[in-house]
């Protein structure tokens, strides 16, 4: 008779028995077929048909703003200060007529008190000249010396040198006084009371308010969008100007007038247009040494093509779109670029559809979805789906 099977044995078949069924099921259950990938999704962009018209080409520039009129201020004698009005100041505000600094005057009164007893002493002078001259012409002398020609020359040279002096002497006790020769504001104040100051020493600057003035420059072939001819400065004329800036804590608009340019070309190719802005016209006035960003519209420039920046496929060309809704690089020729905008004049047609790719890094050859801009989007670039 056998022994009956122990717990242990039976546990350790029992596991045998789930390992080799376990592996057959590896061989006989075939594996499941990997799932198929999905298509690539095709990109969809902003398309554009191309349209000729005259347009109005802006030019964008930027300057600091300065003072049309800036007068040092000096005197033309040498003194000791002894008076400074209270707006002799930097930033001091003056009208013209203004007394603005005094120097000792004494020095100069005593100059022209001198000088009127020289104009006395050369009258009587020539008096006592004058009455020579009668006693020796009584006598019938023959010589120019004898009838005291040239006594009465030297007479009458001595006055008018006298006079001379005197109102020399007369001016330099008026240019003792400072005086404001225009309206406007002070910088660069440096005299004060109890200063010596030289002859012709600059003592402050005064600039006028009412009207400013703002280089900018312009790249050379820019003149011909603005309409500008050289030669003919009533060209000039017709060119609107807007200028934008932040002063005095806010943002300010403002419209200028060019009334000149600068003759020939600075180191970097460019024309210097001075334009004028008056203040008196404004609500929010422009001061001196704001940095303002300006627009410049001339004439409109007939049959441009205006496509967005983002049509651009690199320098000199733009996207295009073929009959195969596939892109082509196309090259054009730009006639002027800004921020927003491409402006051609040759290159392309008005069947062409030019494709706002913007930044997105394209294949020459791939198929996109087109689709038209929305409107007030147009250019914006697509996006893929």
């Amino acid at each position: 008779m056998k022994a009956p099977v122990s717990l242990r044995t039976l546990v350790a078949l029992l596991a045998t028995a789930a390992m080799v069924l376990a592996v057959a099921s590896l061989y006989l259950v075939p594996p499941a077929a990997p799932a198929s990938k999905k298509h690539d999704t095709v990109l969809t962009l902003d398309t554009r048909q191309v349209e000729w018209k005259d347009v109005v080409i802006p030019v964008h520039s930027q300057g600091l703003v300065r003072a049309r009129h800036e007068l040092p201020l000096s005197l033309e004698v040498a003194g000791r200060v002894v008076e400074v009005a209270e707006a002799f100041a930097d930033g001091g505000r003056v009208e013209a007529g203004d007394v603005l600094l005094k120097l000792d005057p004494e020095p100069f009164e005593l100059e022209v008190t001198s000088q009127r007893n020289a104009v006395h002493a050369a009258k009587l002078h020539l008096a006592e000249t004058r009455a020579k001259a009668r006693v020796a012409g009584a006598k019938n002398r023959s010589s120019s010396l004898g009838r005291f020609e040239p006594q009465m020359d030297e007479a009458h040279s001595r006055l008018a040198a006298a006079r001379a002096g005197l109102r020399q002497a007369q001016r330099h006790l008026e240019q003792s006084t400072l005086v404001a020769p225009v309206s406007g504001r002070l910088k660069g104040v440096v005299a004060v009371a109890g200063q010596h100051v030289p002859a012709g020493a600059r003592l402050a600057e005064l600039y006028q308010e009412d009207q400013v003035e703002i280089r900018l420059p312009v790249r050379d072939e820019w003149l011909a969008l603005l309409g500008i001819v050289p030669g003919d400065d009533s060209s000039l004329e017709n060119v609107n100007v807007t200028l934008r800036g932040r002063f005095a804590g806010r943002e300010g608009q403002w419209r200028g007038r060019v009334v000149r340019r600068e003759g020939g070309l600075n180191a970097n190719q460019m024309m210097t247009l001075i334009v004028q802005v008056d203040n008196t016209e404004q609500t929010f006035p422009l001061e001196p040494g704001v940095l303002v960003r300006a627009e410049l519209q001339g004439a409109p420039t007939r049959a441009v093509a205006m496509l967005p920046r983002s049509a651009g496929a690199g320098e000199g060309a733009v996207w295009v779109l073929d009959e195969q809704q596939r892109l082509r690089r196309q090259a054009v020729a730009v006639l002027h670029r800004d921020d927003q905008y491409l402006y051609l004049h040759d290159g392309v047609t008005s069947d062409t559809r030019v494709v706002l790719a913007g930044d997105l890094q394209l294949l020459e050859g791939m198929r996109i979805t087109p689709r038209p801009p929305a409107p007030g989007l147009a250019g914006n670039t697509g996006t893929p789906p």
